[in-house]
């Protein structure tokens, strides 16, 4: 290999890392942090997934018992005084201190197990939840043939789709997006990360793109979505998805090149010099 075959190799990958890098990085502390609205079926399914932040809605929105009425024919209680002498209970005042926090307003809440099972009616109005549950409830719908299917199969397997199971790939994708996005840009453990982002892709487009492609029965080469235009906006997500497929598997088969953690750790230089020519 020659010396500017060697800069290549080496060199190549950090523009891939860069990119790659950064936009799961931002994917996955969107999840976390942009928020999505919710309401009726979904946000019922959410609670009943156990979502806390959800369940904690529908028990504030829960109506008051009636307070008894009282007939008016019926003699007045005289109130109970206190004595004059009797010292005054001191008011409290500032927040309570009882130690507890509450975080009614954060949408990423860990998932709490409820005997109540919750329907749309409990959720009138919008609610606002992180946009990492939108994967939760993708999961779960992959579970169910829609009733216009031409095909009798599920997109994920039933067993996985249930209870709280959608929850807990919902977390793992957007971990894998934040935490390999950060291991990718800075070049550490590159190969597992990349592989772990590849196999978020290969999910996200047989989830979005061409599972329901299939299952409509509208796929064209068995695979691809039909019914789109040729050159319309229509095909940029899986255009854009595949991109990001190849470029982790890229780096899952190359290496970080030069600049990187890995080669650092491992104690090898910037760029690999050119083994000398056997002498014959």
């Amino acid at each position: 290999m020659s010396t500017r075959d060697s800069f290549a190799v080496s060199v190549a990958p950090i523009f891939l890392r860069v990119v790659l890098g950064a936009t799961f990085i931002w994917a996955g502390l969107g999840k976390f942090i942009a928020d999505m609205p919710v309401r009726g079926e979904q946000a019922a399914a959410l609670a009943n997934m156990g979502v806390a932040s959800v369940q904690a809605k529908a028990n504030s929105a829960a109506p008051e018992p009636a307070k008894p009425v009282k007939d008016p024919a019926a003699p007045k209680e005289a109130p109970n005084e206190a004595p004059k002498d009797a010292p005054k209970k001191p008011k409290a005042e500032g927040p309570a201190t009882d130690g507890t926090v509450r975080l009614a307003s954060f949408a990423v809440l860990p998932a709490q197990n409820s005997a109540r099972t919750f329907t749309a009616a409990d959720f009138p109005n919008e609610i606002p939840v992180a946009r990492m549950y939108g994967i939760a409830l993708a999961v779960q719908g992959a579970g169910q043939v829609p009733a216009d299917s031409k095909a009798a199969f599920p997109l994920f397997p039933p067993q996985v789709t249930q209870g709280q199971w959608p929850l807990y790939q919902a977390w793992a994708v957007a971990l894998t997006e934040l935490i390999g996005g950060f291991l990718i840009l800075t070049g550490l453990l590159t190969r597992v990360a990349s592989f772990c982002i590849a196999g978020v892709m290969l999910g996200a487009i047989w989830l979005t793109e061409v599972g329901p492609a299939v299952q409509s029965g509208n796929a064209i080469f068995f695979v691809l979505p039909g019914n789109r235009e040729t050159f319309g906006g229509d095909w940029n997500t899986l255009i854009i998805q595949c991109s990001m497929l190849a470029m982790a598997l890229n780096l899952m088969f190359a290496g970080a090149g030069g600049l990187s953690m890995d080669r650092a750790i491992a104690g090898r230089p910037v760029v690999s010099k050119p083994k000398p020519a056997p002498q014959g």
